[in-house]
């Protein structure tokens, strides 16, 4: 009897016994695999640049809407990545804002990674850390070719779990950040938020009573929220000022994207799809032409274009997240994982001794 590569068992008879086995790894698990920021920022370079450079296969996500302002809803992602990392998977997410009074977590997510030449599963695995670490490290990579090297303030709107993972990824990749504005409509999340990420991060992080307090002067502004109309206005983005724009829905005044120097996404068909960013609102609705976007990230990354080109541009970037994303960033986790021996393998067939097939 012989294993694959899967960890499936076959006999050489004519009656083959055969099962699959997957590693299955909770969000504990995901921790003790050893994954950082510092390997999510590079592993978002790799995805962003595989997917402008065409060897991708990532439909667009399907969207489960329950009413998602006042009950929630849940994404299906799925995805193709080939270069190095030949895998493909399904991140399967859900948001349900109601929750947070709740006390328990926005979003939960469940990844499923399979072989991509023969697709028996690979792993699954807790994708709720996944999925919030590669979001902060996508503007991490935005804000490492796009904001100005001595950037040393931020403004961060929103005190959830996604803005620690954002400032976690500015950290890892503005090595000379110093203070940090944080607002939030609930003052007492952004105290707490204030509290941890200044002794985690050793910068000095303020909550502030509003976004005009937390913006102006930032040479950085990260808006992580679920408003859906304009908390952040124009006058607020200083020059050469880099705005990440990574919440659900709509946090900034028209005139703030349409004034910007460079206007960059990270799929720029994905986002249109999308149609809740607001850049697909403005295209849509015929106020900023498709031309008018400057590039995807993948693009900047690859030198296929020039992100930032002097210390007075302000960029406007605004990433939806995408499958691709996640995929690259659990293959890595999974490596991990397998390499240390972390996790606990499964069998999908259920039978020890296979099934005849």
């Amino acid at each position: 009897m012989k294993e694959t590569s899967s960890g499936s068992k076959e006999t050489t008879s004519d009656a083959k016994l055969f099962d699959v086995r997957f590693l299955y790894l909770s969000q504990a698990d995901v921790v003790r695999a050893g994954l950082t920021m510092k390997m999510a920022v590079q592993a978002m370079e790799d995805a962003l640049s595989l997917f402008s450079e065409g060897k991708t296969i990532m439909p667009y996500k399907t969207v489960l809407d329950l009413d998602e302002h006042k009950r929630g809803r849940i994404n299906a992602m799925p995805a193709y990545v080939g270069g190095s990392y030949e895998v493909m998977g399904i991140k399967w997410i859900g948001g349900f804002p109601p929750n947070v009074d709740k006390g328990w977590p926005r979003a939960t997510a469940l990844l499923i990674l399979n072989d991509s030449w023969n697709g028996f599963p690979l792993a699954l695995m807790d994708s709720t850390l996944i999925s919030a670490v590669r979001t902060g490290a996508v503007t991490g990579v935005g804000a490492k070719y796009l904001a100005r090297p001595d950037s040393h303030s931020v403004a961060m709107i929103g005190a959830g779990v996604q803005a620690r993972t954002q400032l976690e990824a500015l950290a890892t990749v503005l090595h000379q950040l110093e203070t940090v504005r944080v607002y939030d409509p609930r003052l007492e999340r952004a105290e707490a938020y204030a509290l941890e990420m200044s002794a985690k991060l050793g910068l000095q992080v303020k909550a502030v009573g509003s976004a005009e307090e937390a913006c102006r002067g930032a040479d950085v502004i990260v808006t992580v929220t679920v408003a859906d109309e304009p908390i952040v206005k124009e006058e607020w983005f200083k020059e050469g000022g880099f705005f990440a724009a990574v919440g659900s829905y709509r946090e900034e005044e028209d005139e703030l994207v349409l004034s910007a120097d460079k206007v960059i996404l990270d799929g720029i068909d994905h986002v249109l799809h999308r149609e809740t960013p607001i850049v697909a609102q403005l295209v849509l609705s015929g106020r900023m032409k498709r031309e008018q976007i400057y590039a995807e990230m993948g693009e900047i990354v690859l030198g296929r274009k020039p992100g930032r080109e002097n210390a007075k541009e302000r960029i406007f970037y605004s990433p939806i997240g995408m499958a691709v994303d996640d995929i690259v960033l659990a293959k890595q986790v999974y490596d991990l994982a397998k390499a240390k021996g972390v996790g606990q393998m499964l069998s999908l067939m259920g039978n020890p001794e296979g099934v005849v097939r």
